[in-house]
């Protein structure tokens, strides 16, 4: 009784220290510490080659986005959640141009990333000042939006059309303009470059354009090898030698765990999931980095940068083609230093026939299986992300996400092949608990054969399976997906604006639910699985009752608490952070393309008649 009175009052002091520390009513100005366009160079020239003097320097900026909340401020909060796999791999570009013809051509790239998401917010006078700063060091600009989500969009085109204002060189890159040729060409129209497609191979010839005055309006991928993607075929670059991400201990500390990074060792996705734009931006052929070089750069950040936990966000580790190689050296590396734990995204097969279930014949999927759950437990492995998206075989078939159901369910009743479904998400859950590693579920609201009820239904069906850790979201037409063709095509989609497309938006017409019903079943699903009590259950799994190992039960309880107050401030906590800070002096003041360039480029707009909904309240715009 004494202990669980204790375990009680202890939830409830983390319940309001929680409120406390992720409030979002709080306005601020610029980052506690110190604005990045006037420090962050410094920490820039610590990495890469030795620059040059004299030399001509290029001071890219390599920005990532956030996104606008639901009053129209920049989310922005003091500490981020993970740092950004797009950002580093840029920065370590720059410095691999840098290593090889920084001497040979006298040019200097220095590189400056900045996360919006913490590093504070872009507001005009950040540009005036990054401007004035480079003129005042003698240095050429080159601002570079990267790594843009179709939710991330609105703000990213926001701020390279006021770069392109001040007359700064500026591209745009990611998954939004790879997959969403409109934007491409308004991003072009407006001057802006657009890049599509991975950037190693682009890099090298996108720097040489600029240093001649000549960069081009589009870039694409066009040396690699083709990948089938879900229509057609791409170009995608060979990882094999490519430069893996460069740590800035800078941007790290600017992260709730500083002793933790994000690392990617292969690309692409072999499934054809129909919601999904991994594969028509990455393809659907498997491509690695070289392990003993994934090895080499662990035990380096290790030692040099403090790194103690890795986030491997490959979209599908179990399909790298060297996954055992890369496992086995982190084993070795494990060895050195005990403290070494990391979590990673996978597919259900990988550890569901771990063990051989009743009426099965141990083949090669069982052997494979059971010797990666092995070894990913022996490298220090505390939590497998698993994509389950839907409870229903009908669901799954819809989204083409085969893999998740039975390879005989065309000779089954619905109800029997549901049970075989459900039957396997029990098995993945199992054999990782086996092994002492946590489970955390992706899961999507809103399928064509969901009710009203199905959030409800979710959340008390995943509980029972025993996921640690879920993931909801609403079902989201992506730019470059399946889904969002077919439902662009039928008339489906009633909200065009992208910065609703971050999983937590009703954006399309559904065949049952009505948009309340549909949001309704996204709130049960959240508060039904993150619920004060089974908050106290997981207060009693992490003192003492679990298989799970101990870095895992740690990562359970801070997840579910960073859940539990996230969802409930209003956010997604995939998309949020650690204690919001709103600048008042920066506030989304348009919606469409067309209106962001009237505003930006064009003469701008008048707020007054932005609030009245007034269609001629351009000032300054030609008619």
């Amino acid at each position: 009784m004494i202990l669980v009175l204790s375990l009680a009052i202890l939830a409830t002091v983390l319940i309001l220290t929680g409120y406390y520390f992720l409030g979002t009513n709080r306005y601020g100005g610029d980052h506690p510490g110190g604005h990045p366009a006037l420090t962050a160079s410094k920490g820039a020239l610590e990495h890469g080659a030795v620059q040059l003097e004299p030399c001509r320097t290029i001071r890219v900026y390599f920005i990532k986005p956030s996104r606008y909340d639901e009053d129209g401020y920049v989310q922005y909060f003091r500490w981020g959640v993970q740092p950004n796999n797009s950002l580093t791999v840029l920065a370590a570009l720059n410095e691999a141009y840098n290593k090889r013809y920084a001497a040979e051509r006298n040019v200097y790239l220095e590189t400056i990333i900045w996360d919006e998401i913490c590093d504070g917010v872009i507001s005009p006078a950040t540009i005036t000042a990054i401007k004035e700063k480079a003129q005042e060091d003698g240095v050429e600009l080159l601002a570079g939006i990267a790594g843009v989500q179709s939710n991330q969009y609105p703000r990213g085109r926001d701020i390279a059309l006021q770069f392109k204002a001040h007359g700064v060189t500026t591209m745009m890159g990611g998954f939004h303009v790879s997959g969403y040729p409109d934007s491409v060409k308004f991003l072009n129209d407006c001057g802006i470059t657009t890049v599509v497609g991975e950037a190693e191979n682009l890099w090298g010839h996108i720097v040489e354009d600029f240093l001649r005055g000549e960069l081009q309006p589009h870039y694409s991928v066009s040396e690699g090898i083709r990948a089938k993607t879900g229509r057609d075929d791409i170009i995608v670059p060979i990882i094999t030698d490519a430069q893996l991400p460069t740590l800035d201990d800078r941007y790290l500390t600017r992260f709730f765990n500083p002793g933790m990074t994000t690392l990617d060792t292969s690309r692409g996705c072999p499934f054809t999931c129909s919601y999904c734009s991994v594969k028509n931006v990455m393809g659907r052929t498997m491509r690695s980095r070289e392990p003993e070089a994934v090895v080499t750069w662990v035990r380096d950040a290790i030692r040099n940068h403090g790194i103690r936990s890795l986030f491997l966000v490959d979209d599908d580790f179990f399909r790298s083609p060297r996954w055992e190689e890369i496992l086995n050296g982190l084993i070795e590396v494990k060895r050195e230093y005990p403290q070494l734990s990391f979590m990673m995204q996978v597919d259900v097969d990988a550890s569901c026939y771990a063990n051989v279930a009743e009426g099965e014949t141990e083949g090669a999927k069982h052997r494979r299986s059971r010797r990666f759950v092995e070894l990913c437990a022996r490298a220090g492995c505390y939590q497998a992300f698993v994509g389950i998206e839907s409870l229903s075989p009908e669901n799954l078939n819809y989204a083409t996400k085969y893999q998740n159901t039975d390879d005989r369910q065309h000779r089954m009743t619905v109800e029997q092949a549901t049970a075989r479904v459900l039957g396997k998400y029990r098995r993945v859950v199992d054999n990782w608990h086996k092994w002492g590693i946590s489970v955390h579920a992706g899961y999507m609201l809103g399928f064509p054969f969901d009710g009203a009820d199905c959030g409800r239904i979710a959340a008390k069906t995943l509980k029972k399976i025993g996921f640690d850790i879920v993931s909801f979201f609403i079902m989201t037409p992506l730019p470059g997906t399946e889904d969002q063709v077919h439902h662009a095509k039928e008339g489906n989609i009633f909200d065009w604006d992208f910065n609703n497309l971050d999983s937590q938006h009703v954006t399309l017409k559904h065949p049952k639910l009505d948009k309340e019903s549909w949001m309704q079943a996204y709130r049960d699903a959240f508060t039904g699985f993150y619920s004060i009590g089974k908050a106290l259950r997981t207060m009693f799994t992490v003192v003492g009752g679990h298989n799970l190992g101990a870095e895992a039960r740690r990562s359970v309880l801070r997840q579910y608490l960073y859940y539990f107050f996230s969802y409930r401030q209003g956010r997604h906590p995939m998309v949020g952070g650690i204690w919001q800070i709103r600048r008042r002096d920066v506030r989304r003041a348009v919606i469409t393309d067309d209106e962001a360039r009237r505003y930006y480029l064009d003469g701008g707009l008048r707020f007054d008649a932005i609030l009245r909904g007034d269609e001629d309240g351009f000032a300054g715009a030609p008619a």
